[in-house]
């Protein structure tokens, strides 16, 4: 059943075995996980309920529809980094490139030895893994659904002799439309919009959205209840109406942003929560070539360099809406109206970096989230030799110019150029930067001094509460972290199911 704030006009009280706040990655996955295992689920979504009946090619439409603060949120810093967080049924989930990657084995082994988590070894997440896999249809991208830009960026990387492979993505039968960061219009990519939260409510779970999930009630340290605020899907603003959901076990999967304010909203003092935030920064540049490339058609990324990833580079390129791409360009009037008249001639390429500094998000005074990071010497580097990489690449795959994402240095014009990069002594203010990722503010380990959750994603301060979402992933991964993000719900799930007589006896 699902219910949408607009249908919602007097206060409301359920009554389930589990509450899961948030409906992305980590609450639709552990949502299903507990209904298919026999429990009584209410899942609260903030954002409203869409299908591929309403997503479209019109950023100015559908951007605001799927994401928070229409896809603009802002970290603050030197520089302030952009971060696109989806807010819909589905959550990030609908609105990313569906990459999906296990978790490397040296992270894990960093975890093992930096916080205790000892039972995080390849063997052991084998099955969550694959299980997240089957769900939602993990596999290598048909080389029909391949564009130029695709091939020409591959085609460099041979040539060049960097490793590259080929995208495992959560797509069936991908036609190559694209446009994932709007929502898939086929229903190809297996978001959790079309698999898990199916799934759940198939088993009887109980879905509301456009509720804002405010604070967890807790009674002699033990969870007891979700109070949330209705919202007006139209306006956004809060309805005079209050969702209050009674349940044994409250799991919170609002994301690496908003599950930290819900703890302090709830009177947790522990003195990590908020901390130690990684959001893997990214640059991106754009190649013109001679020859049109129509890089739109195709799949939105077919292939990602991993040559560098123990230098914490990742190259990938991106389908981007040129109204979007438009935004960062230092061109104006007819100048910028004269560039995008290349549309069809650019192929846009960008850099996942590993980074290593931490951040923090605390509470505004208004009640939202205000995350704060600084981009430290060592990702300042990593995001300069992302940058000159990516621009050998572009030039080995035939482009003429190259513009870049510093504001002193906006373009480069060949191979020889590329020492301007390291030259021009780029500080970190100079630069965009953007970033689709967050974890590590509700992280999870077993010193209770050093984390928020135990191993399992249990509250350390709370019986009953547990955390399933980006926030529990402890520090950076190097890749994408969806299904590291799954996997750990899918684990954290059946411990549930494992200790009802605990939990719910």
């Amino acid at each position: 059943m699902i219910t949408i704030g607009e249908d919602i006009n007097r206060n409301i009280v359920e009554t389930c075995d589990v509450c899961v706040v948030g409906s992305g990655g980590g609450g639709g996955t552990i949502a299903a996980e507990l209904a298919e295992g026999g429990l009584d689920v209410v899942i609260l979504e903030e954002g409203g309920y869409y299908t591929s009946k309403d997503f479209s090619l019109d950023p100015g439409r559908v951007v605001p529809l799927l994401c928070r603060d229409s896809g603009a949120s802002a970290i603050l810093g030197k520089p302030n980094i952009i971060f696109q967080e989806g807010r819909c049924v589905g959550g990030s989930t609908v609105v990313n490139g569906g990459m999906c990657w296990r978790t490397p084995e040296k992270v894990l082994q960093r975890w093992r030895w930096d916080m205790g988590l000892t039972d995080l070894t390849p063997e052991k997440l084998e099955p969550f893994f694959e299980k997240v896999e089957e769900r939602i249809n993990v596999a290598p991208q048909s080389p029909e659904s391949l564009g130029k830009g695709d091939m020409l960026f591959r085609q460099a990387a041979d040539k060049l002799g960097w490793l590259i492979h080929p995208n495992r993505r959560n797509q069936k039968d991908c036609t190559g439309e694209g446009i994932c960061v709007f929502g898939c219009p086929t229903d190809k990519k297996q978001s959790v919009l079309i698999t898990y939260i199916p799934r759940a409510l198939n088993k009887g779970a109980r879905l509301y959205t456009d509720v804002k999930a405010i604070k967890v009630k807790i009674k002699n340290r033990s969870a007891q209840a979700v109070e949330a605020r209705v919202l007006d899907r139209r306006s956004g603003k809060k309805k005079p109406y209050k969702l209050t959901v009674q349940a044994r076990v409250v799991v919170l999967a609002g994301g690496a942003f908003q599950t930290p304010v819900m703890l302090m909203n709830s009177g947790i003092k522990n003195n990590n929560v908020g901390r130690h935030f990684h959001c893997h920064p990214n640059v991106k540049i754009v190649g013109i070539f001679d020859d049109p490339i129509y890089y739109w058609k195709g799949v939105h990324q077919g292939h990602q360099i991993h040559h560098f990833i123990d230098e914490g580079i990742l190259l990938a390129i991106g389908v981007v809406h040129p109204g979007l791409a438009t935004m960062s360009f230092p061109q104006y009037g007819r100048n910028s109206l004269e560039l995008m008249e290349l549309w069809n001639h650019m192929l846009i390429a960008g850099s996942l970096v590993d980074d290593t500094t931490t951040g923090v998000v605390k509470r505004a005074l208004w009640g939202e989230p205000l995350a704060y990071y600084y981009i430290d010497h060592v990702e300042r580097e990593r995001l300069i030799r992302a940058t000159a990489l990516l621009s050998e690449l572009m030039f080995t795959a035939g482009a003429k110019r190259v513009f870049l994402p510093f504001a002193r240095l906006t373009e480069i014009k060949g191979p020889d150029e590329i020492k301007k990069i390291y030259d021009s002594n780029i500080q970190p203010d100079e630069m965009e930067v953007l970033t689709v990722h967050a974890f590590g503010t509700s992280r999870m380990g077993a010193n209770p001094k050093r984390s928020v959750t135990n191993p399992w994603g249990e509250s350390w301060d709370v019986e009953k509460l547990f955390i399933a979402d980006s926030g529990v992933v402890p520090s950076s991964l190097g890749v994408n972290p969806q299904e590291t993000i799954m996997a750990l719900a899918t684990r954290t799930g059946q411990y549930i199911l494992e200790n009802k007589s605990k939990y719910l006896g």
